[in-house]
């Protein structure tokens, strides 16, 4: 599912982040929405980690990424890492001002964005592509390393939804 965006290369922080004020609740509104009527997932309750923005080309990656670590950005954005992962780099940055939106009873508050450059061979539209839910009891275990209460928690997760046929090839990736 992907929400596109105007031209990257002349986009300013400030338009990014009224684009993501104004696209976000209605991308996360449409992937749970979703996910209960095809799969019967009901995230409402979960926390939204982070929103996925992707880009098309690794120019439009570098124009995103300078821009928003630009000077005119620093009260909205900051950069929390750009490291290379799996081959392209990938920058994660904090929202000075989470994106709100109400599900319910649940209120979801997105305050990070990640935006991967895109990989060789792998192409992608540039636009919000996925939004990250965080299983099990974040509150407890905050570590990211996969251990015995991480594992528990996705088996149970997954236990929940037998008619799923869950993609499990990086379980074991620390």
């Amino acid at each position: 599912r992907i929400i596109k965006i105007m031209t990257i290369n002349n986009t300013t922080a400030p338009d990014f982040l009224t684009y993501l004020h104004e696209q976000v609740p209605s991308f996360l509104t449409a992937i749970v929405a979703e996910l209960k009527s095809q799969y019967n997932i009901d995230v409402t309750d979960l926390h939204a980690d982070h929103v996925c923005y992707r880009t098309e080309t690794t120019a439009q990656y570098t124009a995103l990424v300078e821009a928003l670590q630009s000077v005119d950005a620093s009260e909205s954005f900051s950069l929390l890492v750009e490291s290379e992962i799996g081959g392209r780099q990938i920058a994660t940055f904090k929202l000075s001002r989470p994106i709100e939106v109400g599900l319910g009873s649940c209120r979801h508050r997105i305050d990070v964005v990640e935006i991967p450059s895109p990989k060789e061979g792998s192409p992608y539209e540039t636009g919000l592509e996925h939004i990250e839910f965080v299983i099990g009891d974040a509150g407890i275990h905050k570590s990211p390393i996969n251990d015995e209460v991480h594992a528990a928690a996705l088996d149970a997760w997954m236990g929940k939804y037998p008619s799923i046929s869950w993609n499990t090839k990086a379980f074991h990736k620390q």
